[in-house]
């Protein structure tokens, strides 16, 4: 129970000290993988549901797709959902400049949905068929990183729909016996997101 407490309050810490101690957006994400990492070893973890097929390939391919729906929303909702006139100052303070962007993004492809699914999905899962409070910490802990950017009225509606597509993963997890349909939605969320911001700030 106590080490489950730790690893929903983990990613706050690690996230919120790489950007606003550290303002390093590697240090971020390289300390909350390996706070998942950490406590997956010290949990002996073992994955119930491997990143295997059970499903047939045109649904794992509309999967993918469907997570590409987030840049798509990103780049309608732009004017309105990002406020902050120091956003491109803001991100280059925490090191993601014009050079560093595709190795964050090739990074956050190759390492980060796999690493959160294993962890989200996976350790911190649950078979429970209605939204749980481990949905909601999947979603704040995002928050983290947009609250300086985005206004109370749009956090909480972006806090909504992060809650309802953790929740919505963790079914196609459960009724597929599999982590790698949310895995590559999760990829193709994070990197076309990173995309279209890429695209807006530099």
């Amino acid at each position: 129970m106590i080490l489950q407490l730790a690893g929903l309050l983990m990613p706050y810490l690690t996230v919120g000290l790489g950007l606003y101690v550290f303002h390093n957006a590697w240090v971020a994400i390289l300390a909350y993988h390996a706070g998942i990492l950490l406590i997956l070893w010290i949990a002996r973890f073992k994955n119930p549901a491997p990143f295997r097929i059970t499903i047939p390939i045109w649904k794992l391919l509309a999967f993918a797709i469907l997570g590409g729906i987030g840049a798509i929303a990103m780049w309608v909702l732009w004017p309105y959902v990002f406020v902050s006139p120091s956003l491109t100052g803001t991100l280059e303070q925490w090191e993601l400049t014009r050079e560093s962007w595709p190795m964050f993004i090739a990074y956050s492809a190759l390492v980060n949905p796999w690493l959160e699914e294993l962890y989200w999905r996976g350790w911190l899962g649950s078979a429970a068929r209605f939204p749980v409070a481990k949905d909601a910490f999947f979603a704040g802990f995002h928050l983290v990183i947009l609250a300086p950017f985005v206004s109370i009225a749009w956090l909480i509606v972006i806090f909504i729909i992060l809650t309802i597509t953790a929740w919505l993963w963790r079914q196609v997890t459960r009724r597929t016996m599999s982590l790698l349909p949310s895995a590559l939605c999760h990829l193709a969320a994070d990197v076309s997101i990173l995309l279209a911001i890429v695209s807006e700030v530099t």
